[in-house]
């Protein structure tokens, strides 16, 4: 995530090869859109798709209505994940943040920890996000493309850190048709959010 911002929020492209790893293509959001977090760029992995298709591609997701940014609490990111029938992961609850939701035309779901005085929709790429991503088979995508480098996580599950962009971290669980992103500016702090056990679907 660069710290910067964009005023479009362009839909994935699918990767020239498996190469290309967890650095492209980005998700572009920006405050100045409707479906913006307002939190710069977010680091997208690229990798295999479950079925019939290629290593290195993935399918493609309908077009739904995005939403946001807007503040929810707890219950309301639940009644969010019931009335979509898709799972919410985010990193637990914490005293005195706002959860700041956004909702893409593409399905993926951000939730951004904003710490009291910060309103919903400020600029910055200061603050942890937990993201959602539509990805069909996406633990033995992400484990193609970790070349060994993976982190075991609870649930089951695997985490990867983004070499290049070590402010992101990747998470797949097993039987799970989504990937998780989780972004915060400091390094240290994304990888032990993702690796805590904290981040999960919210129930």
């Amino acid at each position: 995530m660069r710290e910067e911002f964009k005023a479009s929020a362009d839909a994935p492209r699918e990767p020239r090869k498996t190469g290309a790893f967890l650095r492209q293509p980005r998700v572009r959001l920006g405050a100045a859109v409707a479906l913006a977090v307002a939190a710069g760029l977010i680091a997208w992995a690229v990798i295999g798709s479950g079925g019939n298709s290629s290593p290195g591609t993935q399918r493609s997701t309908p077009a739904v209505a995005g939403t946001g940014p807007v503040a929810v609490s707890p219950s309301g990111l639940r009644t969010m994940s019931s009335t979509l029938k898709q799972p919410i992961y985010w990193a637990g609850a914490r005293r005195g943040y706002t959860y700041e939701l956004t909702r893409t035309s593409d399905a993926k779901i951000f939730v951004r920890y904003l710490p009291p005085g910060v309103k919903v929709g400020a600029k910055g790429a200061n603050y942890l996000i937990v993201a959602t991503y539509p990805f069909p088979n996406a633990l033995n995508g992400l484990k193609a493309v970790s070349k060994g480098r993976t982190i075991p996580i609870s649930g089951n599950g695997i985490a990867v850190v983004d070499g290049s962009y070590p402010k992101s971290v990747h998470l797949a669980f097993p039987g799970v048709d989504y990937q998780v992103e989780v972004y915060d500016p400091k390094p240290a702090t994304a990888l032990s959010v993702a690796t805590s056990g904290d981040v999960r679907p919210v129930r």
